[in-house]
Order: C-alpha cells, then sequence, then structure tokens
C-alpha cells in the first residue's frame, strides 16, 4: 500500500515524469513484441538491405503507360522534349559486362497491361524510362524497357522483359527471374512509361495517346529474407535496449518510493529547528 500511495503522489505531483515514465514502459513493452515476432517468423523476415526484384515490380505497376493514338506507330508530344533524358543504346550482341557500368537483361515475368478497359496482348511494347520514376531523383542516364506481352491465343500472362541500362537501375538481388529472350516476331509498338503525377508539366502527359496500366506480378520466390544469425542479432540489440530501459524504470520507481519519504523527512526537520516567537 505504501509503494502504491508512493506512486500515486508522485504522479500527480510530477504528471510530466509520470509520463516519461509510462512512455519508458510502453517502449520496453514494444520491444518485447517485436522480439517476440522475430522469433516466431525468423525465416519469413524481408531483408531492407537489398533491392529485390518483387519492389521492383511494385515500382513497376505504378507506372503508366501512354499508347499511341489509333494508327500511329509512336506517342509524340507526350511532354516536352527538354525532360526526355538522353537514351542508352546497347547492342544486343554485346555480352552484359562489356559496356562499363550499363546491362542488359531479359526476365520472365507476369505482366498484364489494360487499355481502354481491355487486356493488350500479342503486342511488343519499347519504352525508355527516366530513373526518377525509380526513386533516382537528379540521375540522367535512362532505362530502356522492352515488353513481348503473351500472345493472344496463351493461358496466362507470361511475358518477356528486358532492360538495357545502368547497372544500379535495377535490382542487385541475388535472387533473379528465370532468363528469357525477345522474339522479335510481335509488333512494336513505341510507348510512353511514366508516373504521371511526377511529370512536370502533367497536363502534357498523353495528351494525344491513349492512356494504359501495368501491372506486374509479384513472385514469393524472389523474395530476399534475413538469415537467423542477422535475427538473432536483432533480436540480441533488442535484448540490450529493453535492459537499459529495465534499469531507468527500477531508478524511476525508487525514486517515486524513496522520494516522498525524503522530502517528509526534510520537512520534519525543518519544523524541529524552527523556534516559536512567542512561547
Amino acid at each position: 500500500m505504501g509503494v502504491c500511495s508512493s506512486v500515486r503522489e508522485c504522479v500527480g505531483s510530477k504528471p510530466p515524469l509520470a509520463v516519461f515514465a509510462a512512455s519508458i514502459a510502453a517502449f520496453a513493452v514494444a520491444l518485447v513484441g517485436v522480439s517476440l515476432y522475430l522469433q516466431g517468423h525468423k525465416s519469413e523476415i524481408l531483408n531492407p538491405d537489398i533491392k529485390d526484384w518483387n519492389s521492383f515490380y511494385s515500382t513497376l505497376s505504378d507506372m503508366k503507360i501512354c499508347f499511341p493514338e489509333s494508327g500511329a506507330s509512336t506517342v509524340k508530344k507526350i511532354r516536352p522534349s527538354r525532360e526526355l533524358p538522353p537514351s542508352v543504346t546497347l547492342d544486343p550482341e554485346a555480352s552484359v559486362n562489356e559496356t562499363t557500368g550499363n546491362i542488359t537483361l531479359s526476365i520472365l515475368a507476369d505482366v498484364q497491361v489494360e487499355k481502354d478497359g481491355s487486356t493488350v496482348m500479342g503486342l511488343t511494347l519499347h519504352s525508355f524510362l527516366s530513373p526518377r520514376y525509380l526513386g533516382f531523383k537528379g540521375d540522367l542516364s535512362v532505362l530502356e524497357v522492352t515488353i513481348e506481352l503473351a500472345a493472344k491465343s496463351a493461358k496466362n500472362w507470361t511475358a518477356c522483359m528486358m532492360f538495357s541500362g545502368p547497372t544500379h537501375l535495377l535490382p542487385d538481388s541475388p535472387v533473379t527471374p528465370s532468363n528469357c529472350t525477345i522474339t522479335k516476331n510481335t509488333t512494336l509498338v513505341e510507348v510512353m512509361m511514366a508516373q504521371p503525377w511526377l511529370v512536370n508539366e502533367s497536363e502534357e502527359w498523353c495528351r494525344v495517346g491513349v492512356e494504359g496500366n501495368l501491372m506486374v506480378t509479384a513472385q514469393h520466390e524472389l523474395n530476399v529474407y534475413l538469415s537467423e544469425g542477422d535475427v538473432t542479432l536483432i533480436q540480441v540489440h533488442i535484448l540490450y535496449t529493453t535492459c537499459l530501459l529495465c534499469v531507468m524504470m527500477f531508478v524511476l520507481l525508487f525514486y517515486f518510493i524513496c522520494g516522498k519519504h525524503f522530502n517528509s523527512r526534510s520537512k520534519t526537520e525543518k519544523s524541529a529547528d524552527k523556534v516559536p516567537l512567542h512561547p
């Protein structure tokens, strides 16, 4: 009862200190919860230090595609030419590492493209993608994208995507999708890929074309997870932090309990030292 009384009095007399103590306790409990979650999902924690293909697919799925008008083979005047970065041209016969800093990579992915509410199939889409739409602001390079969509007779959305450009624009994941080869047997359509809300003059976006949607499906096997050793190391750091918070809680609790008695004793001693003026 004495402890509870001291705590209640301290909470009433020192609200900021009480809020600080409650925050420390809540933080400690949250860390314990995180540690328990990590313990139960050791093999399912994504590695945040690696840009995997699924996160790249998610970025591509945020893109809009501007198709040329009916009868045209390319899109014109989608946005001012000053916004277009210089293109990167790679020799398709060259090896991946032959050009310094650049790479050509062809992968299989489930790609669905919609235009005017209908699915586009049996075409090859070609575009130059600015790095700003991939999160690289101020980068003047460009990523060349070629997407050979599934044939109209296909029963799935498996497409062959070819990327040509600087290596830093592509995922650095050790887990890569299956390779493929562009057949070039389908009609090639020059399109524009962008995130319209990032275009400087958004009213110019696809003003003379037809806008479509791009969706690239994530694949579970392309996720990159933390190793059990990394998860254990995280738990050790959480344990150290939790112990430190517990020590702080004990210090505050000691202050709550002993502070009242110290203050009461000081007041008693001061009262005993007083001499009455009129006996």
